[in-house]
């Protein structure tokens, strides 16, 4: 018994009909009819009654119908599962990212990956900066969708530059220059700044921030530290100081009441956002994600 005579055994099962099978299969009548008497000689059973008016199953027939639809199922689930597992279709991949990743092209670039590999189920945590590259690092996460600050501070890292963004400034809606349309960094020299960083900037996160003020020949009002993009928003919200920020990560402040968001810097000021995984990493399924999230070469730090 081989796929061909179950294909043919239900194409007439289904047509009732010789004439019909076999147009539905571009082969010949004679065909089809020699493999279903081989495959009765096989089982040792008359599968279809005939007669000059019409086909009809027999009971032994019927039977054969159910198990060969199930055995094809089977057959094609198999050979699907098989080429998957040989490239690396079937798998898992932990995927960390900070706020706001999803209000970039991103998301639309892990749809795309989801619908040609729907057998890769996706985990997602939602962490900071440090915390995302403490857990790559510790091999809890196949892959980090982040900001890239310092490139130091990335060193046995693998990491590609999936888009740049720039940065805005978010300020209370009620500060006088909540109407401005474009900051400088002069603008905000003398602002109480809440950087969105470690307490002792652990990967570099503000000092991108600061160096720009500094090559203004400006030297920025710190007022802290604050790893938590929420309970920043929420103090300027309070009107205790502006925050600068990847616009990416600004775009839910849009919608809130008591907060602006302002353009800031020139357009060499700008931050990587990366993709980023551990050289060591054998998960095939990080091989199948990484072409969805390639804009720029690879670099390895």
């Amino acid at each position: 018994m081989n796929r061909r005579q179950l294909e043919y055994f239900l194409a007439v099962a289904r047509e009732l009909n010789f004439t019909k099978a076999a147009e539905s299969l571009y082969v010949s009548q004679t065909a089809v009819t020699q493999q279903i008497r081989v495959l009765e000689e096989q089982l040792g059973v008359q599968l279809f009654a005939r007669t000059r008016r019409k086909v009809e199953l027999t009971p032994a027939g019927k039977v054969f119908q159910s198990e060969a639809m199930g055995i094809m199922n089977r057959m094609d689930a198999a050979i699907q599962r098989t080429r998957e597992a040989s490239s690396g279709f079937v798998g898992s991949l932990n995927i960390g990212f900070t706020i706001g990743i999803g209000n970039t092209k991103i998301s639309d670039r892990i749809q795309a990956f989801n619908r040609k590999y729907p057998n890769i189920v996706m985990r997602f945590k939602n962490l900071s900066p440090s915390v995302l590259l403490r857990q790559l690092k510790e091999g809890e996460l196949d892959l980090a969708l982040m900001p890239m600050f310092q490139e130091k501070y990335y060193a046995g890292i693998c990491f590609r530059t999936v888009m740049r963004d720039h940065y805005v400034t978010i300020l209370p809606r009620n500060h006088v220059l909540a109407q401005n349309q474009f900051l400088t960094w002069k603008d905000l020299k003398d602002e109480p700044l809440i950087l969105a960083a470690t307490p002792g900037s652990e990967i570099g996160e503000d000092l991108d921030i600061i160096e720009s003020f500094i090559q203004s020949g400006l030297q920025p009002n710190v007022a802290d530290h604050i790893e938590d993009v929420e309970t920043i928003m929420f103090m300027i919200s309070a009107n205790l100081g502006v925050t600068i920020l990847p616009a990416y990560m600004a775009i839910p402040a849009a919608s809130r009441g008591k907060i602006v968001t302002i353009p800031i810097g020139m357009s060499k000021d700008q931050v990587d956002i990366i993709a980023a995984w551990m050289p060591e990493q054998e998960n095939p399924s990080l091989e199948k994600i990484l072409p969805f999230l390639d804009e720029n070469i690879m670099k390895v730090s």
